[in-house]
This record gives C-alpha cells, structure tokens and sequence, in this order.
C-alpha cells in the first residue's frame, strides 16, 4: 500500500470509530472502502456522488481557477460530509444528534 493509501485508511479509520458517524465511503481508481451495507453504500453514492459533481462544477462555473474541496449537507436526521484529497472522495454520513447546535436555528 502506498503512502496516499495509507494516509486515506487511517483517515478512514479515525472516522469510522466516531460516536457519532453512521457510515464513511472512501472512493478512488480502485474502487470505494466502505463501512456500509451495500443497499446503503449504493444509495448513498447514487445520491451524494452526483451531487458533489454538481456543486464541483458550479464553483468551476463561478471561477474557473477554484475548485471544491469540501462541502457539507445537514438534514433534521443527518448531516452529509463530502471532501476531496489526494485523488480520493470522502463521504461522511454522521448522526445530527451528535451535532452542535448552538448556532443552529430553533425548530
């Protein structure tokens, strides 16, 4: 294993032994790690993946010399963590309940 994977699998390690995240996908040439059923890694990636092109490509409209690195998707249950390093795509499911809310606007 080279040093790019093996920095993305302690990455992948450290995140999946939070309390609080449900899943973590790690996607590159080779394929995806997954700590997911396969119902699940599927749906997720069906969804998440297209919608980081999407947003990838409305920054590069916007300018064309940035590009995104990071973004994030909150929803009443979950939030959805989407990052890019080192020719690999993060995705980081997370429980909201575990979230800080403090900034957060009451329901």
């Amino acid at each position: 294993m080279d040093h790019i994977a093996n920095e993305a699998e302690e990455i992948y390690q450290r995140l999946i032994r939070k309390k609080s995240v449900l899943g973590v996908m790690v996607f590159n040439e080779n394929g995806v790690r997954t700590s997911m059923d396969n119902a699940t890694t599927t749906e997720m990636t069906n969804a998440l993946v297209p919608l980081n092109d999407l947003a990838r490509k409305t920054v590069r409209d916007l300018d064309p010399d940035n590009d995104l690195l990071f973004f994030r998707v909150r929803t009443s249950k979950n939030e959805m963590m989407i990052g890019v390093d080192e020719g690999h795509l993060y995705i980081v499911i997370q429980d909201a309940r575990f979230i800080r809310t403090q900034h957060m606007p009451k329901q």
